[in-house]
């Protein structure tokens, strides 16, 4: 028998608890540790201490520890729901100690749980994706289920040539997917490897501060990731030849911000390798790939990042993806070590607007993140520059796209299968009631509103971020708007406030208002020039010929025009490049199905009149009847309020959907 250790040797221990579930000790029996283990499994909300011993081995007398995290088998109660009940083939009565890692039974799980979890503790081994119904929010706003930015599927097609009694938009689809087929280079052998370097263009100094300039009133107050006084300092030298050739982490980023002036001097172009802009930037692109290892961590990752605010633009879309994604594992690397010293503030800069700009465009683009959010321990700094007022642009845009990552988190991500309604409800609500919140804290005059006064649209740098800011809140309510009709329709509505389809509409005119303020120039985002008005037009014809009898439908025809002119402007500046005409021709099809209406109805009320003297009785005058609904077949669904299943029961079919992204990507 051992011997008592001294007093001094002994661990400090607190207070004896029991080991015991509260269903041995009820029966006054030994607990054999697994029906202790299965208690704290399905409890609510265990104590810290208790769940500290369940889950850490030097405080278990038992060999058969769990090692699980909390998160992963403790599920919010309210968020999602209960503790589904044990799975056939275990039995905690029949399970001893050290038995239970032998186990070959299925463990519980709970609603909480993402798909590893069901593949690791709850799933059949002969269960997989595709062998269950799963519940799954797919093609919602600018997400799809190939997480690109897609609309009507096949299914939908039908359904909408149906209405039309022609097959006008499927003839459109085919030449859209033509032409994504003939236009669109591979972009694997360009976005995985940097062009080449190029010779040094010769830049004079006057025309160097020029850009320099205009980087600091257009961009940087957008995103103030450059240490501007260090900059400025090092340029000032008389030696600054000697330095671009021998420091490549600054000579990328000095020619990638003349690179961001020239281009918003009007020196860029639409198509890549073209214009003043991609010359300057050119130089830079092939010093990335070796900046990342050195020794100037700090002026690298500022290189980086003005690469991947060039990046944003059309230009650059087989290569955005990689500059923005090693650019932010740059950024997650060095956070431990340049989050302290001299450097840290302005690391900080940098960290966030790399934070946001790869945030908003893994959305928009349906790509994972590369940011994990429970690391980030990186305080966000004063930004003077970002400062508008009592508006803080810088915080207001990483709240935003946190509220982005949140999204794809517990929404669209691929692992989060096998959730019932009220899971995606849950979070949606929870979402829609951040957002407005969000929407809130806005300065009141760059708020998104209805009534939004379109002369801030007007100005240089507010104007900007007006576009920003309206877009970045009309474009996550659409897709969690879209979401939610999606699940239960106007089910669960407030009829105190107006119905989801009438938010959904509204949302979609607000957005189409404010194309006409948009740059069309190659230095907008896409999915801001693009995607984003894409969106709100597909959603608007959908509504337009769906319900073609709505008050509002002149005026929904009205904006279709004003969007369809938007994308003749992409045409005409990008000189045909970018076939922007091709997404106009939805308001022509929709404007021809109006006007047939209309002459119909004026076809049928003269005979109308003639009965009405002779005493005969006519029918009230109805929309042409689809030849689906004159056969017999289920009436025809509105795309706001249908059933999940009818909207993504899409089969085998591989031509799911069309991906509208890549009508813009001639790369």
């Amino acid at each position: 028998m051992s011997q008592t250790p001294p007093q001094t040797q002994r661990r400090l221990r607190g207070p004896q608890k029991s080991k015991a579930c509260d269903s041995c000790k009820s029966r006054k029996i030994r607990c054999s540790g697994t029906e202790r283990r299965l208690s704290l499994w399905t409890s609510q909300d265990p104590t810290e201490e208790e769940w500290y011993t369940f889950a850490c081995p030097r405080l278990q007398c038992s060999s058969d520890i769990l090692q699980v995290d909390k998160s992963l088998i403790l599920g919010n109660a309210t968020t999602f729901g209960s503790v589904e009940p044990p799975k056939p083939g275990f039995s905690p009565e029949s399970s001893t100690t050290g038995q239970c890692c032998e186990n070959k039974g299925i463990l519980q799980f709970t609603e909480g749980d993402i798909f590893i979890d069901r593949i690791l503790f709850g799933m059949p081994s002969n269960d997989g994706p595709g062998m269950e119904q799963r519940f799954s929010l797919k093609g919602i706003g600018l997400l799809s289920g190939t997480s690109r930015v897609t609309f009507f599927s096949d299914s939908r097609l039908e359904t909408l040539s149906a209405k039309l009694q022609n097959n006008k938009i499927d003839d459109l689809m085919r030449r859209i997917s033509s032409i994504i087929k003939n236009k669109v280079k591979p972009t694997s052998s360009i976005s995985a490897v940097y062009i080449q370097e190029q010779g040094l263009p010769l830049v004079d100094s006057a025309t160097a501060a020029k850009y320099i300039m205009i980087y600091y009133d257009r961009v940087h107050p957008l995103f103030p990731y450059l240490d501007r006084e260090s900059f400025d300092t090092t340029i000032a030298t008389g030696n600054l030849t000697s330095i671009l050739s021998n420091d490549s982490a600054f000579s990328a980023l000095y020619h990638s911000v003349l690179a961001l002036g020239c281009l918003h001097d009007g020196g860029g172009s639409f198509e890549p390798g073209k214009g003043k802009a991609w010359e300057l930037f050119s130089v830079a692109l092939p010093l990335l790939p070796d900046i990342q290892k050195c020794g100037k961590s700090l002026v690298a990752l500022q290189a980086m990042t003005a690469a991947a605010v060039y990046a944003l633009g059309i230009p650059c879309l087989s290569i955005e993806e990689k500059i923005i994604t090693d650019a932010a594992r740059m950024a997650q690397d060095l956070a431990p070590v340049l989050s302290k010293g001299p450097f840290a503030k302005s690391f900080y800069r940098v960290f966030w607007v790399l934070y946001a700009i790869e945030k908003m465009s893994s959305f928009h683009f349906g790509r994972n993140s590369v940011f994990i959010d429970a690391n980030i321990v990186t305080p966000l700094p004063h930004v003077p520059e970002s400062n508008f007022g009592t508006f803080n642009w810088a915080l207001a845009i990483a709240r935003h796209c946190r509220l982005l990552s949140r999204a794809l988190t517990t929404l669209f991500s691929p692992g989060i299968c096998g959730k019932g309604p009220r899971y995606f409800l849950s979070n949606i609500s929870q979402l829609e009631q951040d957002l407005e919140q969000w929407r809130m804290s806005i300065y009141e005059d760059l708020r998104p509103a209805p009534s939004y006064q379109p002369h801030m649209y007007r100005r240089p740098v507010k104007g900007s971020i007006a576009i920003w800011v309206n877009y970045l809140y009309y474009s996550f309510k659409l897709i969690l708007l879209r979401s939610r009709l999606q699940i239960n329709g106007d089910s669960e509505n407030d009829l105190s406030k107006p119905s989801y389809r009438e938010q959904l509409i509204v949302i979609s005119r607000c957005i189409l208002e404010i194309t006409t303020y948009i740059d069309v120039e190659p230095s907008t985002p896409l999915w801001i020039l693009a995607g984003i008005p894409i969106c709100a037009l597909f959603v608007l014809f959908d509504h337009v010929i769906s319900d073609p009898k709505s008050p509002d439908t002149r005026s929904n025809l009205a904006l279709l025009d004003i969007a369809g002119g938007h994308f003749s402007r992409i045409e005409f500046a990008s000189g045909g490049s970018l076939p922007g005409s091709l997404i106009s021709e939805f308001t022509y099809i929709a404007r021809e199905y109006i006007n047939q209406l209309t002459s119909r109805a004026e076809t049928t009320s003269i005979p109308t009149l003639a009965t009405q003297n002779t005493g005969q009785t006519t029918q009230p005058l109805t929309p042409p009847t689809p030849q689906a609904m004159m056969q017999g077949t289920a009436p025809l669904i509105s795309p706001f309020y249908a059933p999940v299943e009818t909207l993504w029961d899409h089969g085998n079919d591989s031509f799911f959907g069309i991906d509208v992204m890549d009508i813009f990507s001639n790369l």
